[in-house]
C-alpha cells in the first residue's frame, strides 16, 4: 500500500514538473502553425498537402468499400443459389434488385473525405484569384533584377508569360463555374484544360531552368578555390534537388489536367500531389521556425 502511494506521488510530481514543458512545446507548435498559415502562399501549401492526401485516402477507402460490397454480393448470391431452388417452382427465376449500397461507417467516411477534398480544392482556386497580382510583382522583380545568364533570363520571362495566361484562364473558368461569368459548360471545361496546359509549360520551363543552373553551377565549382563556402553549396544543392523532385511530381499532374479525360487515377493524382505538397510544406515549416 505504501509502495503504491509512493509511486502515485512520484507520478504526480513528475506531471507537475513536466506540465510547463508540455505547455511550452504546445504553445510553440501552435504559434508555428499560426505563422505558417498567416500568408496566402503558405496557406495554399498546407491546403495542397491536405487535399491531395485526402484524395489518396479517398481512393484507397473507395477501393476497400467496393471490395467489401463485392464480397457481400457474392455471399448473398451464394446463399440464394443454395436456398432458392427449394422454394421455386419449375420454370421460375429469382431476380434480386439492390436499390442502393448499404450504408456503413466506412462508406460515410469515404463520402465525407471526398466532400472535404472537393471543398479544399475549391478554396485553393478561390485563393488564387489574386494570383495575377503576385505575377505582376514577379515580373517587376525580373525586370529590376534580371538574370545575368541569357538563357535563365529568357526562361524567367517565358515563365512570367505562361503564368499570366494560366492564371487568367483559371480565374475565368472558376468564376464562370460559379455563375459570375456567363460561360457555357464546354467553354469552362476548355478554359480549365488550357490553363493546365500553360501550367505544364511552366513546369517544363522550370525543369529547363534547373538544368541550366546545374550546368552553370558545375562550371563554377571547377573554377572556385578550396575556400568555397561548403555550407552554402550544400544548401543550394539541397534546394536544387527539392525543386527537381517537386517538378517531377507535378509534371504527371499537369498532363492529367491538360487532357479532357485525364490519364491518372485518383490514387496516382493523390500520390503525386502528396509528394509535391510534403516537399514544399517541409521547407516552409523549416523556414518559418
Amino acid at each position: 500500500m505504501a509502495a503504491s502511494q509512493t509511486a502515485l506521488s512520484r507520478n504526480i510530481q513528475h506531471l507537475k514538473q513536466s506540465y510547463p514543458i508540455y505547455l511550452s512545446k504546445t504553445d510553440k507548435n501552435i504559434s508555428h502553425v499560426n505563422r505558417l498559415l498567416s500568408t496566402t502562399s503558405n496557406l495554399d501549401t498546407a491546403l495542397l498537402t491536405v487535399t491531395y492526401t485526402l484524395h489518396f485516402l479517398h481512393s484507397q477507402l473507395e477501393r476497400l468499400t467496393s471490395r467489401r460490397l463485392v464480397q457481400a454480393a457474392d455471399k448473398l448470391a451464394t446463399h440464394v443459389s443454395v436456398t432458392a431452388p427449394d422454394a421455386l417452382l419449375p420454370g421460375e427465376n429469382l431476380i434480386a434488385t439492390i436499390a442502393a449500397a448499404p450504408s456503413s461507417r466506412l462508406l460515410r467516411a469515404t463520402k465525407s473525405i471526398a466532400a472535404l477534398a472537393a471543398l479544399i480544392d475549391d478554396v485553393r482556386v478561390f485563393l488564387r484569384l489574386w494570383g495575377l497580382l503576385s505575377i505582376w510583382s514577379w515580373a517587376k522583380s525580373t525586370w529590376r533584377e534580371p538574370e545575368k545568364d541569357k538563357i535563365l533570363k529568357g526562361v524567367a520571362w517565358a515563365q512570367v508569360g505562361v503564368n499570366v495566361l494560366y492564371q487568367y484562364l483559371e480565374n475565368g473558368a472558376y468564376l464562370a463555374s460559379h455563375g459570375v461569368l456567363d460561360f457555357g459548360e464546354k467553354k469552362v471545361a476548355n478554359w480549365y484544360i488550357w490553363s493546365s496546359r500553360f501550367w505544364m509549360m511552366h513546369v517544363i520551363l522550370d525543369l529547363a531552368r534547373l538544368a541550366r543552373v546545374r550546368v552553370l553551377t558545375s562550371g563554377a565549382k571547377n573554377r572556385k578555390s578550396e575556400k568555397e563556402d561548403k555550407m552554402e553549396a550544400s544548401t543550394n544543392d539541397a534546394r536544387w534537388w527539392r525543386e527537381l523532385y517537386s517538378n517531377a511530381a507535378y509534371f504527371p499532374l499537369t498532363i492529367h489536367w491538360s487532357l479532357e479525360d485525364g490519364w491518372l487515377g485518383e490514387s496516382w493524382v493523390g500520390a503525386c500531389g502528396m509528394i509535391a505538397g510534403f516537399l514544399s510544406l517541409k521547407e516552409t515549416w523549416r523556414t518559418m521556425a
